[in-house]
């Protein structure tokens, strides 16, 4: 009998940039600005700004079952209670850390970090 397979979920790249670990998530490095898209079909739980430092956040739970969290925007174009579809511009870019970016963080339904594969 063979070990169960670890299942990943796939999404494209919310924003094109580079990628790095960040916490519970990654820190994509782009241009300040730039469109943030949704990576999957859901409904916003919550947009609005951060205690943090990360700016304005939108949270999206999927149709899949995940929530992705999207920090560090200086602008959302959507609020607490939409629809969004996949690759939706959710928002723009902000400034984190001494550079531009969003932070991108997938919770599975336990709201248990996941690590997915972003493409």
């Amino acid at each position: 009998m063979s070990a169960p397979k670890i299942f990943k979920p796939v999404y494209s790249m919310p924003v094109k940039g580079k990628l790095t670990p960040s916490g519970r998530g990654f820190l994509i490095r782009t241009e300040c600005g730039s469109y943030i898209r949704a990576v999957a079909p859901g409904k916003v739980v919550y947009s609005g700004r951060d205690i943090g430092s990360y700016g304005w956040v939108v949270i999206v739970r999927q149709e899949d079952g995940y929530t992705s969290v999207y920090g560090g925007l200086t602008r959302s174009w959507v609020r607490s209670g939409e629809k969004v579809r996949i690759r939706q511009v959710i928002g723009e870019a902000g400034r984190m850390r001494g550079s531009c970016g969003v932070y991108y963080e997938l919770r599975n339904a336990l709201g248990d970090p996941v690590a997915p594969v972003l493409r």
